[in-house]
């Protein structure tokens, strides 16, 4: 490895870590004493995990836009699309099957200990 190459790994391994190290505090300041409103704190929390998560990408995996790394950059995003579908689709399957049970905890309750006595 060349020398002038070392040194530019180096300077974007600190670049990263500072940042990341900046970001976590950040976070970390903001969850443990945040005076704004529960929406617009995880709505910033999300925003500097999201930031975070692009920092570690580009500066530790070394995923950018140049030829080498395309496909690797491709194939990460297909997989947190996919990853998305997986959750959405299940927080939305989740809403949905709680909409339509209709029944308050105590209810439910009492209609498991009755069918608990049919027995099976």
């Amino acid at each position: 490895m060349k020398h002038s190459t070392f040194e530019s790994h180096l300077n974007t391994y600190i670049l990263g870590f500072g940042a990341s190290l900046c970001l976590s505090v950040a976070a970390y300041l903001l969850a443990t004493g945040s005076t704004l409103g529960g929406p617009i704190t995880m709505a910033v929390l999300l925003t500097l995990a999201t930031v975070q998560l692009i920092v570690q990408l580009a500066c530790f995996l070394h995923l950018g836009i140049s030829g080498r790394s395309r496909t690797r950059t491709v194939s990460i995003v297909f997989t947190f699309l996919m990853m998305l579908v997986v959750v959405l689709g299940s927080l939305w399957i989740m809403k949905h099957l709680d909409y339509r049970m209709g029944m308050s905890g105590e209810a439910m309750n009492e209609y498991m200990k009755a069918q608990n006595k049919k027995g099976f």
